[in-house]
């Protein structure tokens, strides 16, 4: 029971995170972010970039062992492919983070 609680709260804390970056980004993609200003409302999925990764990556795996014990997988599949995508834009954040930091001082 106690596990089922952690996963719930586990995916719901990765659609706030998938939420905290796409309404930003659907925003400046139909009016067009032109300054730094603007940029802003993308600070809450910076702010919770450890913890997203964290509980996304918990998430994913759960949705990757639901498809291996063949519990609905035309459920867990796009999960499990939105869940990797979302990792994947968190490693090149933090790559990108680590470039800009240590080559340009």
């Amino acid at each position: 029971m106690l596990r089922r609680v952690g996963l719930a709260i586990c995916y719901a804390l990765t659609t706030g995170y998938i939420l905290s970056v796409l309404l930003p980004a659907v925003y400046c993609f139909r009016h067009g972010c032109k300054g730094a200003g603007e940029l802003d409302a993308f600070m809450p999925a910076f702010l919770f970039t450890p913890l997203g990764a964290i509980v996304t990556g918990i998430s994913g795996i759960h949705a990757v062992e639901q498809i291996k014990k063949g519990r609905s997988p035309w459920l867990f599949w796009p999960l499990t492919i939105i869940f990797f995508l979302i990792l994947l834009g968190v490693l090149a954040l933090v790559a990108a983070l680590i470039y800009h930091t240590v080559l340009h001082r």
